[in-house]
């Protein structure tokens, strides 16, 4: 029986934009050199329908204009990149050489 792929999910809530980017890209390449088949960045701001220069959003659109400059293509199939409402969903590329299960620790929150 096949193996059910490994997916992770990573929640950016709490994190001021630039520490929520930082994590997100960490956690990409960290997932892809565990071998994992995908990543969820979970943004919110589900609502948010244009780009924000502040308050809510931020964090959704910076994530997406990441994803569309392909910056996330070192370890993700940009063909497959699923911008959800709520947050973002990478299918990473087979990883032949995944390395052990290591993980950096999450940084703090910056609000609830």
């Amino acid at each position: 029986m096949p193996r059910k792929p490994r997916t992770l999910t990573v929640d950016l809530h709490g994190h001021d934009v630039l520490t929520a980017i930082d994590l997100a890209m960490r956690r990409v390449a960290e997932a892809h050199q565990n071998g994992y088949a995908s990543i969820e960045l979970v943004h919110g701001a589900a609502d948010v329908e244009e780009p924000a220069e502040e308050g809510r959003g931020r964090i959704k659109w910076e994530l997406r204009r990441r994803a569309r400059g392909g910056l996330f293509e070192r370890w993700a199939d940009s063909s497959r990149t699923w911008e959800k409402g709520g947050s973002l969903v990478l299918y990473l590329k087979p990883n032949p050489r995944a390395q052990r299960e290591s993980w950096l620790p999450d940084p703090g929150r910056r609000y609830r």
